[in-house]
């Protein structure tokens, strides 16, 4: 006899069931939902639903299909195997019921670790154990749970962003740069390395790093400043420069090596024009510059960034 044949099959009132917050279903196809409740209407419910006992209310743990079928048909009671049990246990045997559906949610996973250990009072190790992780996916689950934002762990808990790419971002002290961040790491598909460099790049703004981290988390050489007259220029600001006829060949080769290489990039331009005497003094010749070769892959690039943080 298995487990539940050896427990007592009681009828439950429908309307005195808790569905609860931690609670995961699985989805089913509105044609099976369609037999289950016909089969229902024809057979009643054969198999009882799971049901906790927790301060005197009851608590739903699996059945959910059947309970809302009830409901929908008027049933008043339905078959249930009751168990008593605490709060703390409850929701060990949500995570797990959740992970056997297939339903796992790491957002939620974490969180129930954080709740055990703050407001259970359950030590580190004993509450790891109890949800089945091992010391090192606890100790990043509860950083991510400790420090990450609402929006962080509900594009965690809906699959838009890995775990891994969460923890980077709890490094984060300010919840408004991890949003901002992580609208970025959804939108463009950051992969964990990226995550990690757009983290340390706030974090050690001091490190002499020659690349900045784009929103699409692409990496680009960092501009360079300009210093007509000595001065620098302030960002933003347009200048025009005007250049003699024997620097401007050498002018124009620079710049076509900087295009190349991203050094302009985004909305920014630069708007050059020969000087009057310039154009006079010489005819212009064109000439094909072959583009330089590209460096690295940008995998390669981001290892060599997150090198240097």
């Amino acid at each position: 006899m298995s487990g539940d044949e050896k427990r007592e099959v009681v009828q439950v009132e429908v309307d005195k069931i808790l569905i609860p917050e931690e609670r995961v279903t699985s989805v089913l196809d509105e044609e099976i939902l369609a037999e289950l409740e016909e089969s229902i209407k024809q057979h009643g419910i054969l198999q009882p639903l799971q049901i906790a006992e927790v301060d005197g209310k009851y608590v739903l743990i699996d059945g959910l299909h059947r309970l809302q079928i009830a409901k929908k048909l008027g049933m008043k009671t339905v078959p249930a195997i009751v168990q008593k049990m605490s709060e703390d246990q409850l929701l060990v045997v949500n995570l797990i019921m959740n992970r056997q559906r297939g339903k796992s949610n790491p957002a939620q996973e974490a969180l129930i670790l954080k709740k055990l250990i703050d407001e259970y009072d359950y030590d580190f190790d004993k509450a790891a154990q109890m949800l089945g992780m091992s010391r090192a996916t606890a100790d990043k689950y509860y950083r991510i749970a400790s420090n990450c934002s609402e929006k962080v762990l509900d594009y965690m808990g809906r699959g838009l962003l890995s775990v891994g790419c969460a923890y980077w971002l709890s490094y984060l002290e300010d919840k408004s740069k991890q949003d901002e961040l992580v609208d970025n790491a959804v939108r463009w598909g950051y992969t964990v390395d990226q995550c990690k460099a757009a983290v340390m790049a706030i974090t050690t703004p001091q490190a002499d790093i020659p690349y900045i981290m784009m929103p699409t988390g692409e990496l680009k050489p960092k501009p360079i400043p300009v210093y007509p007259c000595g001065k620098e220029v302030e960002p933003g600001k347009i200048v025009t420069i005007q250049f003699d006829a024997e620097v401007w060949p050498l002018v124009q080769q620079a710049l076509q090596q900087l295009c190349s290489e991203g050094v302009f990039y985004g909305n920014e331009s630069i708007e050059i024009q020969r000087s009057q005497e310039a154009v006079q003094e010489e005819e212009i010749e064109e000439e094909q510059v072959q583009s330089q070769p590209q460096q690295s892959t940008q995998q390669k690039k981001t290892d060599w960034f997150l090198e240097r943080l």
